[in-house]
């Protein structure tokens, strides 16, 4: 009989519609990579196979790792869309931030103090935009299943990799803490010695160029190494109209990554995997815009202050134009197989972060606010992880340990009073009004269960619980502060999900679910009120219901829907405001909110040649009860970047030409609704509705390709996030703009 890890390897990446559930079960108690053990991920709709194949009888089913096993995508009980690397190559996708457009009910931006390397993710109305030390996403990103602790730097690249997942909802047993809105995992690809390789360039307006490889290396019977690296680059889109030789143009990009994996077969039944990555990006800083909505202002500020482009800046702090970050990972994993039918592995990782930014927030020649920034941080995480089968199922259990330090620093410039004519003198960027530092260092342990029952041939039940306890220790430092306010808290929770799923005649899926989420506690980042505004936030809990149905529905329709509702208990809301003192955010346990909504995913075969892909979110969220001592949110406001709809069409067609050729061509049109900026809804940090298109025209021969590509055709400049801070609204637009071009790939061996 043959082990756990060798059907696994082994198991076939092509099913019928009505046989992909009996195709994959056999292999479903094999262990995977402890690296994807804080993701729970689900299922997006089958791929439709070569366009010359009949519509109904061959789906390519994308296999994902969602419950420590690879199973399809269609067989897991949770709403998730899946791109594989050549949906990902076919959309133009090279970063992180342009997923939200594919996915039903997501939205991301990149706030951050100005770095377009900032990655903050909203799934069904929740998530954090912030990225200081203190706070923690509602969101967790996980490369290789490797918890990714803060948001900053995790705008990674997207090539060279071998799908992106996107579990939506509260996580429960398998992610646990900070998997409130859900989980997004970046999957690359692994060692198999196979000796594919691939070179990819791109060049357009804009002055873009991009150019990465990758490689898979047999060194020995038992050794083989995947190497992969790339840069990308494009002019800004912005300029400083005051500065002669600036360090860089408004929104502009250069970044470079490398990765690198070894896999060595020890032994029969073990096998380790080593792997590393580094990102360096020296970026210009986010395109933003002020608008002056009350001239009756201490600064002196009036609109006709602002330069006509709003993406150029009348700013004379060089330092302010450019960011900097640059992040590093270390992984070590060994999975044993102990029986035929019981696995045993072990992962260790480390993960550091570097960046600078800032933003210069009025933009104009005099210093009025500006708020330079370094960070820093650096997590390690151990897992002990057993799973295996039995005549009644699977099952997997372990333990988990989590441990992060970091630090923000920012000696910032702040002259609420300007001088004399309330028209304030240009002063030197270096003369620094006062200084905010902040410091964390966060423990988490947690021991997690997963058991998942075949109740009868048509029938499964899934029970997981997992107990998190986590320990934070912080400081925080004002100018003005008699002595630094020392903070030290504690918190612990079991969470836990369960589901119960039908094969319905016709091979689709029907699915129930029940999760409960948990968020960790953290501290207020900008404490300029006083050391006692540096006080501790409590846990946030979700209670998610879910009802879904996937699978193929007729001859040419594969169908993902969902109807969920979720509550949300002691939600943190963050209250910006500018106070005497300086820039105020405060972050409270002030709200309850309750969530309802539809998602739709799919694809449609229309004929042999044309299909249409899809996504439809529609969300109903609002903040239902309000701690009386909060000041501006009221019952009935939406959360902030909480769009009440999004959808994302995609016709493709495809011309068979003699000699194996084709051309293909596709339009990926995407909608969002209107949302607000802040919990605190009003007219000045809406954010209007969102239309994009992007085309492509493809021609294949063999193992080439060239692609002619249109991105953002309507040339929008559209907001990602909105701050109404009197006297004025700060809008942080996308580093989007129209571009044309071509692709260009070539593909080796394998």
């Amino acid at each position: 009989m043959a082990n756990a890890n060798e059907r696994l390897r082994h198991t076939p990446r092509r099913f019928t519609a009505r046989s992909s559930y009996s195709a994959l079960r056999p292999a479903t108690h094999s262990t995977v990579a402890v690296a994807l053990l804080t993701v729970c991920l689900g299922a997006h709709p089958s791929q439709i196979a070569a366009a010359s194949e009949p519509a109904a009888t061959q789906l390519e089913e994308i296999v994902v790792t969602a419950r420590r096993r690879q199973e399809a995508l269609t067989d897991v009980p949770t709403a998730i869309t899946a791109l594989d690397a050549t949906a990902i190559r076919e959309r133009g996708l090279t970063e992180l931030n342009q997923i939200e457009k594919f996915a039903p009910n997501v939205v991301q931006t990149n706030f951050g103090q100005g770095s377009t390397g900032h990655a903050a993710i909203f799934m069904r109305g929740i998530g954090l935009q912030d990225h200081i030390i203190t706070t923690d996403p509602a969101v967790g990103i996980y490369l290789d299943g490797v918890y990714l602790g803060r948001n900053m730097g995790a705008n990674m690249d997207l090539m060279n990799i071998e799908r992106v997942e996107l579990a939506r909802g509260p996580q429960g047993s398998l992610s646990g803490r900070n998997t409130l809105g859900g989980a997004l995992n970046i999957v690359t690809r692994k060692p198999v010695g196979d000796g594919a390789g691939r070179i990819d360039v791109k060049a357009g307006s804009l002055g873009r160029r991009n150019a990465n490889f990758f490689a898979d290396i047999a060194l020995a019977d038992t050794l083989a190494l995947a190497v992969s690296g790339g840069l990308k680059s494009r002019d800004g889109v912005g300029r400083a109209i005051g500065i002669a030789n600036p360090e860089a143009e408004i929104g502009e990009i250069f970044q470079g990554f490398g990765h690198a994996a070894l896999a060595w077969d020890a032994a029969p039944s073990v096998r380790v995997l080593m792997s590393a990555d580094q990102s360096r990006s020296d970026q210009g800083i986010t395109p933003h815009a002020v608008d002056v909505f009350n001239p009756n202002n201490g600064f002196g500020l009036r609109q006709a202050d602002q330069p006509r482009n709003p993406d150029d800046t009348f700013s004379l702090n060089n330092e302010l134009l450019s960011t900097e970050d640059e992040t590093k990972g270390y992984a070590l994993t060994v999975d044993w197989d102990l029986t035929p039918d019981v696995g045993f592995k072990a992962i260790g990782a480390r993960r550091e972060l570097w960046f600078e930014a800032g933003l210069d927030n009025e933009k104009v020649a005099p210093t009025l606010i500006e708020f330079p920034e370094r960070g820093e941080a650096a997590q390690t995480t151990f897992e002990l992880q057993l799973n295996g089968t039995a005549t009644w199922g699977d099952w997997v259990a372990g333990l988990y340990h989590f441990r992060e330090s970091g630090s923000n620093d920012s000696p910032f410039v702040f002259r609420p009073g300007g001088v004399g004519d309330g028209r304030p003198a240009v002063i030197p960027a270096s003369d620094f009004d006062g200084r905010l530092y902040l410091w964390q260092r966060a423990r988490s342990h947690a021991a997690f269960a997963h058991v998942d029952i075949d109740l009868a041939p048509a029938w499964g039940l899934a029970l997981g619980a997992r107990h998190t306890r986590d320990q934070k220790d912080a400081i925080g430092s004002l100018h003005y502060f008699a002595a630094p306010a020392r903070r030290s808290d504690d918190w612990g929770e079991t969470t836990s999900d369960v589901s119960l799923t039908y094969r319905l005649d016709g091979g689709q899926r029907a699915y129930l679910s029940y999760a409960r989420g948990y968020q960790a506690g953290g501290y207020p980042p900008r404490p300029f009120g006083g050391a006692a505004t540096f006080a501790a936030f409590d846990p946030t809990f979700a209670d998610s219901y879910e009802v879904g149905l996937k699978g193929a529905v007729g001859a040419g329709l594969n169908l993902n829907a969902a109807l969920f509702h979720v509550r949300y208990r002691d939600l943190v809301v963050q209250v910006n405001e500018l106070i005497e003192a300086g820039f105020l955010t405060l972050s409270q346990n002030a709200a309850a909110s309750r969530a309802t909504g539809i998602e739709l995913e799919g694809l449609w075969r229309l004929t042999p040649h044309f299909d249409v892909g899809f996504a439809l979110g529609y969300l109903d969220i609002e903040i239902s009860e309000v701690d009386a001592r909060v000041q501006g949110i009221v019952p009935g406001d939406s959360p902030a970047l909480t769009p009440d709809f999004t959808l994302s069409l995609s016709p493709r067609y495809q011309w068979q030409l003699a000699g194996g050729r084709t051309i293909t061509a596709r339009l990926d049109y995407y909608h969002r609704g209107a949302m607000f900026g802040q919990p605190i809804n009003t007219a000045l940090n809406k954010i209007p509705p969102l239309d994009l298109a992007n085309v492509s025209v493809t021609y294949e021969r063999g193992d080439w390709s060239v692609a002619l590509y249109g991105h953002n055709l309507g040339d929008e400049r559209y907001p990602l996030a909105k701050l109404d801070l009197d006297p004025t609204v700060l809008t942080i637009n996308s580093n989007d703009r129209r571009e044309v071009g071509v692709r260009l790939s070539k593909r080796f061996g394998g």
